[in-house]
């Protein structure tokens, strides 16, 4: 071999290893040492050409093709998971690559059906690791986070707040992101009517919450909801207990009612005392905030839920009885 053939030879090597090296080099040095998180979102079906588009647009990565080449080279070109990620210019390309690789693994998705109470939500985000026992019911929340805060008694806890909806967390969120994030919807759900109406009414946002958290526990239909909200407010200005079995529910947490329980001395037993409980009782949807917003005026001054879901209205509490022992039996 002659002396011209080796340089070329080791010139073609030093080459391919300098190549090699800034490749390596690149992918591994994030694109900023500083800047803010970004929420990047992946849609199903998307190419890696158009995540690493994306990638640049949202500058967090300074060349497509380099890293379409890693996740090309690391087989991952067509296991790009969809999902929203929490991604920022601090990340490298092998950083961003892998995290895409793997799938929406730093996410979780949290369902709050409509009635739960503060209790069962704590359940749910501690079983996604979410959160510690007791850290939701004891939690300390800035008042001045969210203006649908404002009239909430200081030594209330964020019963009726939390608003029933589906949520993603990151898997290392913060408690008061958490919390923040739904209390935020309550605030943005209540459209600018619905919190005029509060205003105009003569009870405060945790009055109207309280009200609205034993419709959702009541009754389930709209329609009925409306007339069953008259009748409470119409029950509590005549100064007549509300009598609201969700509220034993609530204080001893059985779905079954024994004679004992209404003779329970609980603020949150409407039994016992006149007026509103103490506080919410649940998690209110935005269709039983309507109702409480809008009670249907009726002759009816009672009420029951029979077994088969269909509320039965009555004017009398001697047709009340009747009804009792003919849809309870």
């Amino acid at each position: 071999m002659s002396k011209k053939i080796a340089y070329v030879i080791l010139i073609f090597f030093v080459i391919i290893f300098a190549t090699l090296f800034i490749f390596w080099w690149k992918i591994r040095t994030p694109l900023s040492s500083s800047g803010e998180t970004i929420i990047l979102k992946v849609e199903k079906g998307e190419s890696a050409q158009t995540i690493a588009e994306n990638l640049k647009n949202a500058g967090l990565i300074k060349s497509p093709f380099l890293f379409r080449l890693y996740v090309f080279l690391s087989l991952n070109q067509y296991d790009l998971k969809p999902g929203e990620y929490k991604l920022s210019p601090k990340m490298s390309v092998r950083d961003i690559g892998d995290i895409l690789a793997l799938g929406g693994t730093n996410e979780v998705l949290i369902v709050i059906p409509e009635g739960f109470n503060l209790k069962q939500i704590e359940d749910r985000l501690i079983r996604a690791n979410l959160t510690n026992p007791n850290a939701l019911a004891s939690f300390k929340f800035l008042e001045n986070i969210s203006e649908i805060l404002s009239d909430k008694p200081k030594t209330a806890s964020l019963e009726g707040y939390l608003f029933p909806d589906s949520y993603r967390f990151f898997k290392d969120a913060a408690l008061s992101d958490i919390v923040g994030k739904m209390v935020g919807n309550l605030n943005n759900k209540l459209t600018p009517d619905l919190k005029t109406a509060i205003k105009t009414s003569s009870y405060s946002t945790y009055e109207i919450l309280t009200m609205a958290s034993l419709i959702e526990k009541e009754i389930p239909k709209d329609s009925d909801r409306l007339i069953v909200s008259g009748i409470l407010w119409k029950r509590l200005k005549a100064n007549i207990p509300l009598q609201v079995d969700a509220t034993l529910v609530y204080i001893t947490g059985r779905n079954e009612i024994v004679a004992s329980d209404k003779k329970i001395d609980s603020r949150y037993n409407t039994y016992f005392y006149r007026g509103l409980p103490k506080g919410p009782i649940a998690n209110p949807g935005i269709s039983a905030i309507k109702a409480a917003l809008s009670p249907e005026a009726s002759p009816y001054w009672y009420y029951l839920s029979a077994k088969d879901g269909i509320t039965i209205f009555s004017k009398t509490l001697e047709e009340h009885n009747q009804n009792r022992a003919i849809y309870l039996k």
